[in-house]
């Protein structure tokens, strides 16, 4: 199963690197890819079909446009950028060109509570310290720098992505930091996207 996870990745790193905008047919395509390499008693849990492949692709929709750079700072230092304005490019941190800084609101799976010098990354939108780290050294749950999320190749935010569906899966609340985990599962998956029936439509 390892052998055809990976391979399924490595044809979706080739296939799509050098993209910065994804539209839902591409996404749709090669996380279709992916899903239906999982064993059976993964996707009989749920993950299969394209009602499920909807809600995931509507929600990447909605939380980052398709934008495969797109960054979210939510808490202080969002707060701190709306007020200084463009004074954040003289002395303060700003975001990277190429990538695109959206409102804050509550996604990512963080919550008012613990949205403190947040920051959200890439297609998924999933959050740094829980998925990510800006500093490879400190352990994460998708062994991953942050700026993998948001470079041209999605391969790795998938892949971060089905490990984080997976282990829910498989584990339930005995997975690593179960309650944010599950908090990012949830924006996925839920019901807010409508029509999903419709959806792929087009594609």
């Amino acid at each position: 199963m390892k052998v055809l996870v990976l391979f399924a990745f490595a044809v979706l790193g080739c296939s799509l690197a050098g993209a910065r905008l994804v539209s839902k047919c591409e996404l749709k395509q090669h996380l279709a890819v992916v899903f239906n390499s999982l064993p059976d008693n993964i996707k009989q849990s749920g993950l299969s079909g394209d009602r499920f492949l909807a809600k995931v692709v509507c929600h990447v929709e909605q939380l980052s446009g398709f934008n495969t750079s797109a960054v979210t700072q939510l808490g202080k230092q969002s707060q701190e950028s709306s007020e200084s304005g463009s004074a954040s490019n003289e002395g303060g941190k700003s975001t990277p060109p190429n990538r695109k800084q959206r409102s804050p609101q509550k996604q990512g799976g963080i919550s008012k509570k613990d949205d403190k010098d947040t920051t959200l990354y890439g297609l998924f939108q999933l959050p740094e310290g829980l998925v990510c780290s800006d500093n490879i050294t400190l352990p994460n749950l998708c062994g991953i720098s942050c700026n993998k999320l948001t470079d041209d190749d999605i391969s790795d935010d998938i892949s971060c992505v089905v490990k984080l569906l997976t282990d829910i899966v498989k584990n339930g609340f005995m997975t690593e930091n179960s309650k944010k985990v599950w908090n990012v599962v949830k924006q996925l998956i839920d019901d807010k996207c409508k029509n999903l029936n419709q959806y792929f439509g087009e594609c």
